[in-house]
Formats: C-alpha cells, sequence, structure tokens
C-alpha cells in the first residue's frame, strides 16, 4: 500500500493545521536561481520533486536532479519537460553514498547551487538500521559538501529537520552530524562556497510522513494510531518548506553575517497530533471514535512527546525574513571529525555495534530529555 499520496485543499489544510499558510511568492523567492546551474540531490522524493517545479520555474541555465530512485526520476523530468520544455534538465541515477559517482557528476554538471535533500528520515527504520542512517545521512552529506567544494560552488543548502535538536533516535542524531558537517565547513571558510544548513518541522503530507498514514488509515476505516495523547509537532507546508529553502538560501548569500548558522522558521505553536487525527476525520465527513476508532500505542523507540526547533545554548538572532531566525551555537570540530572517521569505518565494514556506539555518544541523555516517556537506549550487549 503507497501512502505517499494524500490530497487535501490549502483550506483543509489550513482546517487541520489549526493555522494559516505563511505567504508565499515562490517566484520571489527563487529569484537568484535565475541563469545558475542548480543540481538536487533527492529530487524524486516529495520535498526534492516540490523544489525542482519550483526551480524550474524561475529558469535556471540547468537542472540536474539527482537521486537513486528511476522511477521516481522519470517521473519529475516527465513533469519538468511539460512545465518548462526548453530548460535544459539531466537526471542522474545514483546514491550521495558513492563518493566517485558524486564527483563524476558534479565535475560534468558544475553546479553553482546544490539542494541537498537526499536523506534517510523515517525514525523507525533508522533506528533498525543505524549504519545505513549513518551512511546516508552524514558520510552521504560529507560527500556532497566536499563535491559542492570541488567544484568551488556558491552553495550547498542542507535539509535538517527538529529531530536534530537534543536527539534521542538515531536518525536525529544522523541529521545533527549532518548539519555539524555543514557548520564547520561553513565556519572554516576555506572555499568560496556557502553551506546553509535549514531546520524543518513536518512537512504536512510528506512521504513517510504521519499524515499519508492516517488518510489511509481513515479512507480504510481502521483506527487510527497515535503513538501519545500528549504527541505535539511543529509542521509546515510544502510550499511553506520549499520557500524556506529558498529564502535561506538568498539569506545565506547575502549575509555574511549567518555563516555557521542554522536557519528557523517560525511555524507557530506546535501540533496536537491527536487533534490533527481528528480533524483529519472531520475532513473525511467522518466522526472519532465513531466511525474511525482513535487508537494510542505508546511511543516507540527514540520518539518524543514533543520536539523542539533550538537547542539549548544556542543563540538566536532575527534575519531581514521575519518569519526567519538564526541559531548559532559552538562546533567541537575534534569530536566531529572521531565521529567522521569512526562511522566511515564502521560503515564500510558493516558494522552496526560500532556505529551505535559512535552515534551514541551524541544521543541527548535522559535527564535532559524530561518531556520523552521513552529515549532510546543503546543496549551494548545486545548491540554486541
Amino acid at each position: 500500500m503507497d501512502y505517499s499520496e494524500t490530497s487535501f485543499s490549502p483550506k483543509e489544510i489550513e482546517t487541520i493545521l489549526g493555522r494559516r499558510e505563511h505567504e508565499i511568492d515562490l517566484f520571489k523567492s527563487g529569484a537568484n536561481l535565475t541563469g545558475k546551474r542548480v543540481l538536487i540531490t533527492g529530487a524524486a522524493g516529495s520535498i526534492g520533486s516540490s523544489l525542482s517545479r519550483a526551480v524550474a520555474a524561475v529558469s535556471p541555465a540547468k537542472i540536474t536532479l539527482f537521486d537513486h530512485d528511476e522511477y521516481g526520476l522519470y517521473n519529475i523530468r516527465n513533469t519538468l519537460e511539460e512545465l518548462q520544455p526548453k530548460l535544459p534538465c539531466r537526471v542522474a541515477l545514483g546514491d550521495v553514498r558513492d563518493r566517485s559517482r558524486l564527483d563524476r557528476v558534479f565535475d560534468k554538471e558544475r553546479p553553482e547551487i546544490i539542494f541537498h535533500v537526499a536523506a534517510l528520515k523515517h525514525v523507525g527504520l533508522v533506528e533498525d538500521n543505524p549504519a545505513e542512517g549513518a551512511a546516508t545521512n552524514v558520510l552521504g552529506t560529507r560527500n556532497v559538501a566536499d563535491a559542492s567544494q570541488a567544484v568551488n560552488a556558491d552553495a550547498m543548502v542542507l535539509i535538517s529537520t527538529d529531530k536534530a535538536v537534543c536527539p534521542s533516535n538515531i536518525m536525529g542524531v544522523t541529521k545533527k552530524l549532518a548539519e555539524l558537517v555543514c557548520r564547520s565547513k561553513d565556519i572554516a571558510n576555506l572555499s568560496p562556497t556557502r553551506f546553509v544548513v535549514v531546520r524543518f518541522g513536518n512537512v504536512f503530507g510528506s512521504s513517510g510522513s504521519v499524515v499519508p498514514l492516517f488518510q489511509h488509515q481513515i479512507t480504510s476505516k481502521r483506527a487510527v494510531t497515535i503513538t501519545h495523547s500528549r504527541a505535539e509537532r511543529f509542521f509546515m507546508t510544502e510550499r511553506e518548506a520549499v520557500a524556506l529553502l529558498l529564502d535561506s538560501l538568498q539569506l545565506g548569500l547575502s549575509q555574511p553575517e549567518s555563516r555557521g548558522a542554522v536557519f528557523i522558521q517560525d511555524m507557530g505553536q506546535r501540533v496536537s497530533i491527536s487533534s490533527l487525527a481528528k480533524r483529519m476525520i472531520h475532513a473525511n465527513g467522518l466522526i472519532p471514535d465513531i466511525d474511525v476508532p482513535v487508537v494510542i500505542t505508546g511511543l516507540r523507540a527514540g520518539e518524543k512527546v514533543l520536539e523542539n526547533l533550538h537547542e539549548p545554548g544556542e543563540t538566536i538572532t532575527a534575519t531581514s525574513e521575519n518569519k526567519i531566525s538564526l541559531a548559532t551555537s559552538p562546533v567541537k570540530q575534534r569530536a566531529l571529525q572521531g565521529a567522521i572517521s569512526g562511522l566511515e569505518a564502521a560503515c564500510r565494514l558493516g558494522d552496526e555495534a560500532g556505529a551505535l556506539r559512535i552515534l551514541g555518544d551524541w544521543l541527548e541523555p535522559v535527564s535532559q530529555n524530561k518531556d520523552t516517556a521513552n529515549i532510546h537506549r543503546l543496549d551494548q550487549s545486545s548491540a554486541g
């Protein structure tokens, strides 16, 4: 069963999220991409596809779509050919973990702007496959960053997640390390390339998110499953997510003081997952707990009751965009390099226990996660 296709009108999304979408002008946000060579990793995914369409609309010199999903690339290329038939577009099959493949594509295409969307983002799957998560999310990000520097690109933009804040699960830890990889390079300032890190909340309706799962459960009249009655998350619409990437790129290129910072959008208040599920049931013309049961299943390994957008100790400053702020904090370079080296060895050997031990050093201690009812713990005996 495919949970990736979910369609709601803007009014329905507003009702379900309990707030209005930010005012968005994607043409204005993407204006600095006109005439540029742009490469998007993870271009076949839900966010990558939306970003690809937005970039194509502002007439870049060329767009390169990089992904390991053959059918997804086929679809997004056909879409862009219909929308912008004269736009030079190349699809490149490959995996961000394959450094030599990345280098060949970058050397041929010479992208000026890179959006790094490719990632493993499903908490449960990455929890069960930590070395794979590290190989894609950490080492893959390092590979894309190095390739961007090698061609002296103007900028690389990384999508991160609120789960990287005080991470309690393996996916969150890998994205925190990905943030640090890019922030470290941006702070070092060893090339003309800027590294722009953008921290997302949940994207409403994106593949792998809770919304398509709930919709499938509702339309099939199955019980809607919620992990915790008080679970809350930050949500943004797909258009808000794309606009945040484009606006953050503009800010990063125009404001040197943003070097090494994380760009974060004001997403309003957290959304109650229980309330979101019930509003979705109502949006389908049904009544919660009468037509469709709502069942509490309990938190899974590594899940929190609440997510946060900022870490303790981060300094928050405003930008010229009133909905976007900057978060800055020190980067522990030696610890980061040690983690990268250790993960490279562990992933090369398929050493899940070794990857877990390294990632475990970056997990948030239980005592600092008081809102979390079930923290991922490393069981050294079972891991070994």
